[in-house]
This record gives C-alpha cells, sequence and structure tokens, in this order.
C-alpha cells in the first residue's frame, strides 16, 4: 500500500526514473502509477546473473534466505507475465556494464517513443 501511495504521488508530476522493488508490478494499480509516471522499462537478468549480484547482499528479504539459483528462477516465473505485460521495453542486463544498459535504454525509450506517437 506504501508502494501505491508512493507511485501515485510520483504520477502527479512530470515523468521521471523511478526504480522499483521486484513486487511493484504485481499489483495493477501501481503498473496503471508507474505508466502515468512515464515509459515503463523492464531490466531483466538470468537467474544466475540475479544470484551473482546479490549472493553477499542482505537487502533482499524475499531471498535471504533462499539464495539459489534455482529459487531465483522460481520467483521470476512466477512474476514473468506480470513484468512483461507492464513493459513498454524490456532490456537484458547480462554481460553489460552499466553504461551499456543506460545506452540501451535511452536508445529504445526513444525508439517506442517514437512508435507510440
Amino acid at each position: 500500500a506504501c508502494e501505491t501511495a508512493l507511485l501515485e504521488s510520483f504520477a502527479q508530476g512530470s515523468p521521471r526514473i523511478i526504480s522499483c522493488g521486484g513486487g511493484v508490478p504485481m499489483r495493477e494499480e501501481n503498473v496503471t502509477a508507474m505508466r502515468r509516471c512515464g515509459t515503463v522499462v523492464l531490466l531483466t537478468a538470468r537467474p544466475e546473473t540475479i544470484f551473482e549480484r546479490v549472493r553477499y547482499s542482505h537487502n533482499r528479504p524475499l531471498i535471504e534466505h533462499n539464495k539459489t539459483v534455482e529459487y531465483i528462477a522460481e520467483l521470476l516465473e512466477k512474476r514473468r507475465e506480470k513484468y512483461e505485460a507492464a513493459a513498454d521495453v524490456t532490456i537484458a542486463t547480462d554481460g553489460k556494464d552499466t553504461r551499456e544498459i543506460c545506452r540501451e535504454i535511452q536508445d529504445s525509450v526513444k525508439e517506442w517513443e517514437k512508435q507510440s506517437c
């Protein structure tokens, strides 16, 4: 409910970048609010990549006690349909550095905005 309220407050202003937690797109009202904020970009990664990124992190409550590639794969599969339905643009991040990902986001969003007008 807090995430939804925050998204709703952002939706009142100009387009902006909002980095959402993994469960945010699971609620339809959140997706609606995200779309009012601007273009929705889904950043994807293989379960193995995600595992490597979070294996020493302790700020991921859903996987804190389940840090395995198998659990991450299951969680991604449970969420995949909603994630993909919410996204205007999808960017695979495996094997890319931050600059590459940012460039690809910029290019893809520009292309999507041209096509959607």
